[in-house]
């Protein structure tokens, strides 16, 4: 038995490594960022990178995150952030009552 995520984990993953790489011009790919790393203390990100962050997580994953359940704790990795954001709802698509 392996420690692989699902896929929609991995998928999560890895739209959240290619927002990071591209946040922070990292030079190599993005997929050189390990799935452990701290965003704010590894990663490095700022208040003002980690709103254009979580705004572009939003868009890229069509999700609404609920702030008021995100906690500190869950920047602590990429994987327990993704595993979070795969339980936002999805934004509802355009004249669709809220």
């Amino acid at each position: 038995m392996t420690n692989a995520p699902s896929p929609d984990l991995a998928h999560t993953i890895d739209v959240i490594k290619q927002i990071l790489a591209s946040l922070k011009a990292h030079p190599g790919p993005h997929t050189a960022l390990s799935d452990t790393a701290d965003l704010v203390n590894e990663v490095g990100l700022d208040s003002i990178e980690m709103l254009q962050f979580m705004l572009e997580v939003e868009a890229r994953l069509g999700i609404r995150i609920d702030f008021e359940k995100l906690e500190y704790a869950y920047l602590g990795s990429i994987r327990t952030l993704a595993g979070f954001l795969g339980s936002m709802p999805p934004v509802p698509p355009p004249g669709t009552p809220a």
